[in-house]
């Protein structure tokens, strides 16, 4: 059933109980565990007559309210039976003011350089997505809906005042106290091995180091791939090959390898402190930034000292069955030369194009991005431990194209992209169709422009394509297909998707990596993630149904998690603050998935080449 439809009949069967409601007392929510979308819906004129049924004239919803979860809920306007609504992860368990713009309700996403730019928004007191593209002008409007889809442990929400601003009255918190604690946790909540001490974190860190003296995978070799069978051919460098039917990575010494990574492996998570500064304990930096995961790195090794700390990395990877630092991580950990790696091109201009497409009919641009490749190809193009480049990340403009177009002719009229797609239309007729060929045409150009320029200056090293963010068409997955050595996608889901990988696999015949994927608890102060999960157990549990899944199909030679720590609490620069790191902001695994990757990456070989089944249990997991 569509969910605008069930919000609607939930919203017409709690109308009026809402009428009862008493508009000097605050509203109480609370979203039961037992529902797969629990809704309430509120009259405006019981529970704030002084807001109109006219908003045009407005900028700002804003709402004095306590969420006891970081759990994502949506809230918007009634129009016509319809809730306008976008997804609010508000900063939980104490009372604040959080502003939410009206345009957001009002207009689609502008879109960015890739899908998280376009549709995070980052608020002082948490964040919005954008993930609904349905809009309303706002007039007309009755009520006010509040829902949460598969609601986790009963959370409640407060509201106790909703109103109407031009101006933006600014976001605050109306108790006293911090929410953040000088380790970096969220301060407003407590739970079991929360850090009290500075000595319990030490004792924690000592106990940690006495275990991570054995690797996991004995019989490898020094770049994490299987001894047996018998090694192949030895290239020196990372390469793929099919063999009775299943692809595998080739490592440089000619042992069979599957890539088993983790994004963003840094010392370092920063956070906004600039204009909240009353949130955070202990701030000592006027950098305008929070750093905690730093600040306890530094009181585990001392200042400076970024050698220990990629040491202990390290150590936790081949103790875990970890083989791959993947994308974004830092330079210290990736140059180190201890672990096989990823990196993503330089000088590409993704953020410079329209939606993320470049002009790639300015002759200039080849000389730019020439001049890009071939400096990092020198540094890198004889590192055995490189896997490969990954050419960009999730295109926000695929099933938009008639919107890129349009864009695209916005533009000033000596801008070549313009002068060859009204070129091409003149010719080929005004149509949707050809406004979607062009583009193709124009992103297989610069796939190929992109991937023979790497050729030249790398000719030793992979093409890992372009991590697309969802299920591609077929058309897509043929121009593409055409000029990468690995197919690489993100992939938010329970388990990779058999129907995708089989049509990648029909329509390019490249073997496939996934670049991102992650499992959420909503806890801590943070919000699940994309695809969330009710408590830590469960997602040791999803960990391994996702990753012994995946690996059974015959094309699936990659998965990287993401991301190595949580991030901060407070959010990165895009208001994301998600629950999904191996590690926390003190430094510390979380026992759960280390228990779930040693029981897992053990058996990855055997489930590869088909001789062991998969972990079968599926998680309780559901997305937003």
């Amino acid at each position: 059933m569509n969910r605008y439809l069930i919000i609607a009949i939930c919203y017409t069967m709690l109308l009026s109980f809402a009428a009862c409601a008493d508009s000097k007392k605050e509203l109480k929510m609370q979203f039961s565990s037992s529902e797969k979308l629990a809704t309430y819906a509120w009259a405006l004129k019981d529970i704030a007559p002084e807001v109109p049924s006219d908003w045009s004239g407005y900028n700002y919803l804003v709402l004095e309210m306590k969420a006891s979860s970081p759990q994502r809920f949506s809230t918007g306007p009634v129009i016509a039976g319809r809730v306008v609504a976008n997804n609010i992860q508000p900063f939980p368990n104490a009372w604040i003011r959080f502003t939410i713009p009206l345009d957001y309700f009002r207009e689609r996403p502008a879109s960015a350089v890739d899908m998280a730019a376009t549709y995070n928004k980052r608020r002082k007191l948490g964040q919005i997505n954008l993930h609904s593209f349905h809009t309303e002008p706002l007039t007309g409007i009755d009520s006010i809906a509040f829902y949460m889809k598969n609601p986790v442990n009963n959370p409640t929400l407060e509201i106790r005042s909703i109103s109407l601003a031009v101006e933006d009255p600014g976001e605050t918190v109306l108790q006293e106290g911090f929410l953040v604690d000088a380790f970096g946790q969220w301060a407003a909540k407590d739970w079991p091995g929360k850090i009290k001490a500075e000595e319990e974190l030490r004792q924690a860190w000592e106990d940690e180091d006495r275990q991570l003296s054995e690797p996991l995978l004995a019989e490898v070799s020094r770049y994490g791939g299987y001894k047996s069978p018998q090694p192949l051919k030895a290239t020196g460098f990372f390469r793929t090959e099919k063999i009775d039917g299943r692809w595998w990575f080739v490592d440089p010494e000619g042992c069979l390898f599957l890539s088993v990574g983790v994004d963003c492996m840094n010392a370092s998570v920063r956070t906004t402190a600039e204009g909240r500064e009353f949130i955070f304990d202990g701030l000592t930096e006027n950098s305008g930034y929070a750093d905690y995961y730093r600040l306890n790195v530094q009181r585990r090794y001392g200042e400076g000292n970024e050698t220990q700390w990629v040491n202990t990395a390290i150590k936790r990877m081949h103790n875990w069955g970890l083989n791959t630092i993947a994308n974004w991580s830092s330079r210290e950990i990736t140059d180190s030369n201890q672990m096989p790696f990823v990196l993503t091109l330089p000088g590409l201009k993704l953020h410079e194009g329209i939606m993320g497409l470049p002009d790639v009919y300015d002759t200039q641009y080849a000389k730019d991005i020439d001049a890009a490749i071939g400096e990092m190809g020198a540094v890198y193009k004889n590192n055995p431990w490189l896997l490969g480049y990954f050419v960009g990340n999730e295109q926000p403009w695929p099933g938009q194209e008639s919107v890129l177009c349009e864009r695209v002719l916005a533009l000033k009229d000596d801008a070549p992209i313009k002068k060859e797609l009204q070129r091409f239309l003149d010719k080929n007729g005004d149509t949707l169709k050809n406004r979607e060929v062009f583009i193709l045409e124009t992103f297989g150009r610069f796939l190929e422009l992109v991937n023979n320029t790497l050729k030249k200056h790398d000719p030793n090293h992979l093409n890992l394509g372009m991590r697309f963010g969802g299920h591609t068409t077929n058309e897509l997955l043929a121009i593409a297909g055409k000029h990468f050595d690995v197919f690489s996608f993100n992939c938010y889901e329970i388990q990779p998707s058999v129907d995708f990988m089989k049509r990648i696999d029909e329509q390019t015949g490249l073997p496939v990596i996934i670049g991102e994927y992650h499992f959420g608890v909503p806890d801590r102060g943070m919000a699940a993630g994309i695809v969330q999960v009710p408590d830590y157990a469960e997602k040791g549990n999803a960990y391994r149904f996702y990753n012994e899944q995946g690996y059974s199909h015959p094309s699936l030679i990659g998965a990287h998690w993401f991301q190595w720590i949580d991030q901060p609490n407070t959010g990165r620069m895009d208001g994301e603050n998600y629950n999904i790191g191996l590690v926390d902001i003190t430094d510390r695994p979380y026992p759960e998935m280390v228990k779930a990757m040693h029981e897992t990456h053990k058996r990855l070989y055997q489930i590869h080449n088909g001789t062991l089944p998969p972990y079968d249990v599926r998680p309780k997991a559901s997305g937003y």
